[in-house]
């Protein structure tokens, strides 16, 4: 065979040989003939489809398709072959086990030095794997607007209900409500802790169940609801052996999400589906989603009750730790101590002042010995009863609760054996102050957990406004004043004492405790007008 003007030669066998080793499949046809029949096949062909030479020459290319071939593929191909047109398509192929695969063809026609058409060269080329490839990312991307579709929507809904909402109880009802009616859920309730007994426990439920009334869960059960507010994380399990299997019986799988917002975890939501597999990787995004909505809203509602309200939070904790420094020392002295008050002024110790039936000698000397105590100084008292103020050391328990917001509202230690009562600010993560406590004085028990109500003046308010007024020697001269018993009928202390109490002398402690005096009548009157 000759080559053109200026090209060399190529041999006709080298051309051959090429093909039959080429490591795409080669297919030429005969238009001439009868249904334009192949008259060559290579061996990658052979490899490709699993049929011998001999059941493939002689027959249209059409034997490989099958009955997922696309239509429109097949008639592209046989136009471009009918106006003598190359084509390049992409289709679902059989091989001659029957397996299926997806090809790539090529067809173009051969043309002879007239440009007749006289034959057609066709180039097979496996694309399974890029196309496989090409649906997965085509699901992944159809699951994914599903999946933000879902999640747009849910949120949308629950968004709307945590709105019109007005209490914390209703935005738990709202929301389980809410995700119980979606699919695939049957079941929803919303666990909030309970500080005392360091559980969870159900405060709003719907769907397809029975009440939960009774249903408690320790803090540290092998629960799902239980891990995932102890880790802060989503678990999903099955239904079985959990707390709340009973109540749900046509559930098959669950998953517990935290609701949290940053450090702050408000509750748990735990949901059901009557689908075993219906917690897949998808799902629990959604709820992943949800749980931070619900835990932000939460927040929100927090913030807002903390900025227009002063409902202060109680804890009480009975306590045989000798770390608590009043109960070490009415176990060393044998003896009753009573919280009567507090100075915090700023760069000094905190001070503590109680009232003890020991004999002030013998608790001026034990207390030497007591870790938590810097300095302890008689106030006032006589045979029956006397008042101490016990200067605390940086890091004792009691000053750490106080830079953390949590005042000593009441503390008895009556040898060996204290109960603390402590006030927060209603910003202060309650299960923080307790998880101090506990960690500090592991001989300790939270034994009370409470809510005042807010009053129609606050204390806080009116203290705040006093204290702008008053300096610091003057609220230390009234607080040792009062709580040394100096207003009282048989006055027990005297203004020596008291003055000596302040390392000042008589005539000082009078000037700085009528300048008070007369600042809190003002202040009082001032509130009454």
């Amino acid at each position: 065979m000759a080559g053109t003007e200026g090209e060399p030669e190529v041999d006709f066998e080298l051309k051959e040989r090429a093909m039959d080793e080429a490591p795409v499949g080669i297919t030429i046809s005969d238009p001439d003939r009868e249904d334009n029949p192949l008259i060559y096949a290579n061996e990658a062909f052979e490899r490709l489809t699993g049929y011998p030479r001999e059941e493939i020459v002689g027959r249209n290319c059409r034997f490989l398709q099958g009955e997922e071939s696309d239509p429109e593929a097949v008639a592209a191909m046989a136009e471009a072959v009918a106006a003598e047109e190359a084509v390049t398509v992409e289709l679902v192929n059989y091989r001659a086990d029957g397996e299926a695969f997806w090809n790539e063809v090529t067809v173009a026609p051969v043309r002879d030095e007239d440009g007749a058409v006289t034959n057609f060269v066709g180039f097979q080329n496996d694309v399974t794997a890029r196309k496989e490839a090409e649906f997965e990312v085509e699901r992944r991307k159809r699951d994914l607007e599903h999946l933000v579709g879902r999640i747009n929507g849910l949120l949308k809904d629950v968004t709307e209900t945590l709105m019109r909402s007005t209490s914390r109880a209703e935005d738990a009802r709202g929301v389980t409500e809410r995700v119980a009616a979606a699919d695939p859920y049957v079941f929803a309730w919303f666990g909030e802790l309970d500080l005392v007994e360091e559980t969870l426990v159900p405060s709003a439920w719907a769907g397809e169940g029975d009440s939960l009334d009774g249903i408690v869960i320790d803090v540290d059960a092998d629960d799902p609801t239980a891990e995932a507010f102890d880790a802060r994380s989503l678990r999903t399990g099955r239904v079985d052996g959990t707390a709340c299997a009973d109540r749900v019986p046509d559930a098959r799988s669950m998953a517990a999400v935290p609701v949290a917002y940053r450090d702050a975890v408000y509750g748990v939501l735990t949901v059901y589906s009557d689908d075993p597999e219906a917690f897949d990787e998808r799902e629990t995004v959604v709820l992943e989603a949800l749980g931070r909505t619900v835990g932000t809203a939460a927040n929100a509602r927090e913030s807002r009750r903390a900025l227009t309200a002063d409902n202060p939070v109680e804890l009480e904790f009975e306590a045989t730790d000798r770390g608590l420094f009043a109960v070490d020392l009415s176990a060393r002295a044998d003896c009753r101590l009573e919280y009567r008050g507090s100075v915090n002024r700023e760069g000094e110790a905190l001070s503590l002042f109680f009232t003890t039936d020991a004999a002030p000698d013998r608790i001026a000397e034990l207390a030497a010995d007591v870790p938590e105590i810097e300095a302890a100084v008689r106030v006032s008292g006589d045979d029956e009863s006397n008042l101490f103020e016990f200067r605390l050391a940086a890091g004792s328990v009691v000053a750490d609760l106080a830079q953390r917001g949590a005042k000593t509202r009441a503390l008895v230690a009556e040898r060996g054996t204290g109960r603390l009562t402590l006030r927060l600010p209603p910003a202060a993560d309650a299960r923080e102050i307790a998880d101090l406590v506990r960690e500090r004085l592991p001989d300790s028990d939270l034994v009370a957990h409470r809510e005042r109500d807010r009053p129609a003046a606050t204390r806080g308010e009116f203290v705040a406004e006093l204290t702008d007024r008053l300096t610091d020697r003057q609220v230390a001269a009234l607080q040792k004043a009062y709580f040394g018993g100096y207003y009282d009928s048989t006055r027990s202390t005297t203004g020596d004492e008291l003055a000596a109490s302040m390392g000042i002398s008589r005539a000082t402690f009078h000037q700085h405790l009528r300048a008070a005096e007369r600042k809190l009548i003002g202040a009082v009157l001032d509130a009454g007008g």
